[in-house]
């Protein structure tokens, strides 16, 4: 779990440079409309409500599960990322792009704040004392940044077999030494996310076919969440 904080938060310190330049979102060219977010959300056949007042002890609660096999365009994944922070205020991307590459790859763009970026790294689990360890050593500023990741591979039967490719923090690439170093630690972190939602979320298979992702597996009836 700590390797994972790098890739998105731990090397912000590293590569500030120009002000202009750092906090440009980086765009990858995809749009959505609301069709595309309608397209997706009917796909997947998840019913989105906010989490009752007073629950504690949770800020996401998923129920009952259906079967799903379905393929998603790049603008409708770009819908369905760009919205996650209205049916869940955790999430801490903002201004979201995905493209699925004719490489078989995916990139993602976003901007991210670290103070958002912590509170949804400890509601996947993540030790408090592990990030304020990470912030102090990196001097990580609390600001809101560009993030860019190229990945390939894919999650069969709930195990995540993904590579890191290229990874942007404000613009600026990420060493291939620290993303060979703590790359790897994504897959653990989806693993565990993929778990905790268990037994509504199963993936059997979860892969780029022919420009576009196919999911196969279940999703749940219901999510309630915090908004």
């Amino acid at each position: 779990m700590k390797g994972c904080l790098t890739i998105l938060l731990l090397l912000v310190a590293l590569f500030i440079g120009g002000v202009w330049y750092v906090f440009r979102p980086m765009t990858l060219g995809i749009t959505y409309t609301a069709a595309d977010m309608e397209s997706a959300t009917k796909k997947l056949g998840v019913i989105f409500e906010a989490l009752p007042p007073g629950t504690t002890g949770k800020t996401l609660v998923v129920s009952g599960s259906h079967p799903v096999d379905q393929t998603f365009t790049s603008s409708e994944l770009t819908a369905l990322a760009d919205n996650r922070s209205k049916q869940y205020s955790l999430f801490p991307f903002k201004n979201v792009e995905i493209r699925v590459k004719s490489d078989g790859s995916v990139e993602g763009s976003a901007t991210v704040g670290f103070g958002d970026a912590v509170r949804h790294l400890i509601s996947l689990g993540v030790a408090e004392q592990d990030i304020n360890e990470a912030a102090a050593k990196f001097n990580i500023p609390n600001a809101t940044l560009p993030v860019y990741m190229n990945v390939s591979g894919n999650v069969i039967n709930d195990e995540s077999r993904l590579s890191v490719h290229n990874a942007k923090i404000a613009n600026i690439a990420v060493p291939k030494q620290y993303i060979d170093q703590y790359g790897p630690a994504l897959n653990p972190l989806i693993d565990s996310v993929i778990q905790s939602r268990k037994p509504s979320y199963r993936m059997d298979r979860l892969e780029v076919i022919d420009g576009k992702v196919h999911f196969k597996g279940t999703s749940p009836n219901r999510e309630q969440a915090v908004r």
